[in-house]
């Protein structure tokens, strides 16, 4: 078996475990199943690579000397005045199980995200006419949005 085939094999096994358990650790997010990169809108492959940049300029963001739980909220509203809404899909950097779909019904489930996925977090609205990204960098974390034109729909 060539070793590219392998390595498939067994990060698919790596990941069914992973993907099967990610559910229950996400205390306040409801799960509704995982999404492939190509069930994903067809702008979010070139909109992500622009906010990687290292010139990307962020929507907004909160300095380091904030607490877990200000950050938290900062990311609930952000996502919220973004238009991500209750129901989107977070990335969860798995090869094989690459989109969460999660709905969230009360305040404070970003805590749990954070959690389970780490602070860089990508969010897509479940209509796909929202996207946001959250880096945390040395200093601070940054907030990116993007609202796609009615042509990229």
């Amino acid at each position: 078996m060539p070793s590219e085939e392998l390595r498939k094999k067994l990060q698919l096994r790596k990941e069914e475990t992973e993907a099967a358990r990610l559910p229950e650790l996400l205390g306040d997010v409801r799960t509704l199943g995982y999404r492939q990169d190509n069930e994903m809108p067809g702008w979010l492959a070139r909109i992500l690579a622009e906010f990687r940049r290292t010139d990307s300029v962020p929507t907004s963001r909160i300095g380091d000397e904030a607490s877990e739980e200000e950050v938290n909220r900062w990311i609930e509203k952000f996502t919220e005045e973004s238009g991500v809404g209750k129901r989107f899909y977070v990335h969860t950097r798995m090869e094989f199980f690459p989109w969460l779909d999660c709905l969230v019904a009360r305040p404070g489930w970003v805590g749990s995200l954070r959690e389970v996925l780490g602070s860089d977090l990508v969010f897509v609205s479940h209509d796909a006419k929202a996207l946001v990204v959250i880096f945390e960098e040395e200093y601070d974390h940054q907030a990116f949005r993007y609202a796609p034109t009615d042509a990229e729909q």
